[in-house]
């Protein structure tokens, strides 16, 4: 008898920790934590406020932005620019994924020289971009698309040529034109690979166009902003920034992630 309150209590524990409300809470116990040591430690001096703005300087910093048009026009560049890159990039890396999954030959033709852009470090593209479709806003927009695309380029042969027997044993049984299989067996089949792929461009996008914004020439944007401020020592405003740009990524993260897990769901429903 006595057991039974310790295991509900202990339940209630699981429970609650599983919980995404939970799972939210204790996530926010460190960076709480630390904002309240960081702000004790400037308000007793022990740091240099130049140099570590405070919580509350930083606080001061998001009320002004967020009353600032200049703001609100800076993230209205920034979304667009991402949005027209990171479209740009998707829809390039699934085509020529699919075209180069489809031919074992187009694969090994072009196996080496995509592996060796795989390992090429993706911002040493910057210089020879600026040089070839310059420095402003193509060259900005061809940077996201060429970060967005390797994702799914990669995830989209990997996903096709990986297709389980029962998809090809399918193809052949019911002798599917070329359109057909595609859009019916090859695409459903390699859809957890592809969207591994798109999420991840969702993701690589959104960095490339703070990136693009800070070495390429500036405009407006979010990420020449920062730059900005930066020169200006107003680490208030940069802090600012950053927390706005990473919550972005979080709101990306998750809402692709909502997409990718209703766009899976039929998989377990109606199994191909």
């Amino acid at each position: 008898m006595n057991t039974r309150p310790g295991i509900a209590r202990g339940l209630v524990r699981r429970s609650w920790h599983g919980s995404r409300t939970g799972t939210i809470l204790l996530g926010l116990v460190f960076p709480v934590a630390f904002c309240i040591a960081w702000q004790q430690a400037a308000n007793a001096g022990l740091v240099n406020a130049s140099l570590w703005a405070s919580p509350s300087t930083v606080a001061s910093a998001v009320v002004t932005q967020l009353g600032d048009p200049q703001f609100w026009l800076d993230w209205a560049s920034s979304l667009t620019r991402y949005f027209e890159g990171t479209l740009l990039g998707i829809a390039i890396g699934l085509a020529a994924g699919i075209a180069l999954s489809r031919s074992k030959l187009v694969r090994d033709l072009f196996a080496l020289p995509l592996d060796a852009v795989k390992a090429v470090p993706i911002f040493t593209w910057i210089p020879l971009l600026s040089v070839w479709v310059g420095s402003g806003e193509p060259g900005k927009i061809t940077f996201i698309a060429l970060v967005a695309m390797l994702p799914v380029l990669f995830n989209t042969v990997s996903g096709v040529v990986s297709l389980e027997p029962r998809h090809l044993e399918l193809i052949k049984l019911y002798n599917l034109g070329r359109l057909t299989r595609l859009t019916r067996v090859v695409l459903p089949g390699a859809a957890p690979s592809i969207l591994s792929g798109v999420h991840q461009a969702v993701l690589f996008g959104w960095l490339a166009t703070i990136g693009a914004e800070q070495l390429f020439e500036a405009g407006n944007g979010i990420g020449t902003n920062i730059t900005g401020f930066r020169q200006l020592y107003e680490l208030n405003f940069v802090i600012a920034d950053m927390l706005a740009i990473g919550l972005a990524g979080i709101a990306l993260d998750l809402g692709f992630g909502r997409i990718e897990f209703l766009l899976l769901r039929w998989r377990e429903d109606h199994p191909v």
